[in-house]
């Protein structure tokens, strides 16, 4: 990975407007060569096609290279335009030299990735889409003709490190198929709404097969279920990324105005009236997709960036989601997979991020009734709420927390392994809260009837 901390320190750096194209002089008659390394936003990247406009080619995003084979050749065949306000580190003959003595590891990654062709989806993914998929791209691509000649459809690229990053064209027709699955099922008998998603789901992931690296087998796509009405119970507020540093707004809840609903349950889940706070659990940076909860935005924990630096290069060539959108429940199941990548950058609180976040998701799961995943959900936290258990320094309070986490998800997920054990120590727990002891008394109470 590219130090973007230290070429932000030692410049030469420069800045483009949205819109602005980027120049990438080049060539054996070029006075000045240039190529750049993105330090902030986005750029565009267009290329001839062969009706003589141009085509996107994809996008570029932090760290990556670009302008390289302009910079060693004479070929000329792409255009750079920022996407959004972007800053560049600017590489000329002079600091060519200079990274070869400073930082021979910043320089080798540009020679690799100058040398790296910009590829279009391969004929395997196009042949893996799904009917409906197929027919959609093929509609979007005559409209798109007929209205401009220039205008291509928008292809799934990879970027100069080989990354591969979705089009806004292909994240539209996903939007669609959802639409048109849902309102439209196969011909022949009625089917219900489990086999209308389970169907979306399938087409999903034919069309995108790399998914399976974030989601666990067994994960299917939710379409149509969103929440409008929270966003009376929460407010916009800046936050600043502990991985990149880059600022970013995001939306925090009205703690204040929440009411719960009823008393909290046997795996300490609180209902809210007209409101589920693990909707907005989870921060996530739109730079560079590192994601966790709130807490860890506003007190950051000590973390070593490197251990996810590839998971996170991986993901982002992965997400459909555009998480300045409308939130859903794909965006929220989405953002939770991400938190559980990020958990391994934390050196102390790792397990305990992991166990809080199986519990929200075997929550999440029980909301949209997928009962096999929701059960899965709950063995995992039950399993890592007792690594929290067995491996940490609890306070008493903290203690009773983890062992009524442990024996709720346990039941649920229908485990029942020292189930009883857990809710005796939460019960009996020495300068505990007597609101824990009260649930643990109450659950065990619920069990002995149930016997």
């Amino acid at each position: 990975m590219i130090d973007i901390n230290w070429l932000v320190e030692q410049g030469p750096c420069k800045k483009f407007s949205a819109g602005q194209r980027i120049p990438c002089p080049g060539g054996t008659d070029a006075q000045t060569r240039a190529m750049y390394i993105l330090l902030t936003g986005r750029v565009d990247v267009f290329r001839q096609s062969a009706a003589g406009g141009t085509q996107s080619a994809g996008s570029l995003l932090t760290g990556d290279v670009f302008g390289g084979r302009e910079f060693f050749t004479d070929v000329d065949d792409c255009v750079y335009t920022a996407g959004l306000d972007s800053t560049v580190y600017v590489i000329s003959e002079d600091s060519f030299n200079d990274l070869s003595w400073s930082r021979p590891d910043i320089l080798f990654e540009v020679m690799r990735a100058a040398y790296m062709p910009l590829r279009k989806l391969t004929a395997l993914q196009k042949t893996s889409m799904s009917a409906p998929i197929q027919e959609l791209v093929a509609k979007r691509k005559t409209a798109a003709e007929k209205k401009e000649h220039e205008k291509a459809e928008q292809s799934v690229a990879v970027s100069d490190e080989g990354l591969l990053y979705i089009s806004d064209t292909t994240a539209e027709v996903i939007a669609e198929v959802k639409a048109e699955v849902k309102a439209a099922p196969d011909k022949g008998a009625a089917q219900q709404p489990q086999e209308q998603d389970l169907t979306l789901a399938h087409q999903l992931a034919a069309a995108l097969p790399d998914l399976a690296g974030i989601f666990p087998e067994g994960h299917k796509f939710y379409p149509g279920i969103t929440k409008p009405e929270y966003q009376k119970l929460v407010f916009p507020k800046e936050y600043e990324c502990p991985n990149c540093k880059r600022k970013f707004k995001d939306y925090r809840v009205f703690r204040s105005k929440l009411y719960e609903a009823s008393p909290i349950r046997f795996d300490l889940r609180r209902y809210y009236t007209d409101f589920m706070t693990e909707w907005y659990d989870i921060l996530v940076c739109k730079s560079c997709l590192f994601s966790t909860f709130h807490t860890y935005f506003t007190e950051p924990k000590p973390m070593k960036k490197e251990k996810i630096a590839k998971q996170l290069a991986d993901a982002r060539s992965m997400i459909i989601i555009n998480f300045d959108d409308e939130r859903d429940i794909d965006y929220v199941f989405t953002a939770h997979y991400l938190a559980m990548l990020c958990a391994d950058a934390y050196t102390s609180v790792g397990r305990q991020i992991r166990a809080k976040l199986w519990g929200n998701l075997s929550w999440l799961y029980e909301d949209v009734e997928d009962d096999a995943m929701a059960r899965y959900s709950a063995e995992m936290a039950a399993k890592a709420y007792e690594a929290v258990y067995t491996e940490s320094r609890l306070t008493p309070i903290q203690e009773q927390i983890t062992c009524l986490s442990i024996a709720g998800m346990q039941y649920r997920a229908g485990m029942d392994q020292n189930l009883r054990k857990y809710l005796f120590t939460a019960k009996t727990m020495q300068m505990g809260d007597r609101t824990y002891a009260r649930v643990a008394e109450d659950f065990m109470y619920e069990l002995r009837i149930e016997e």
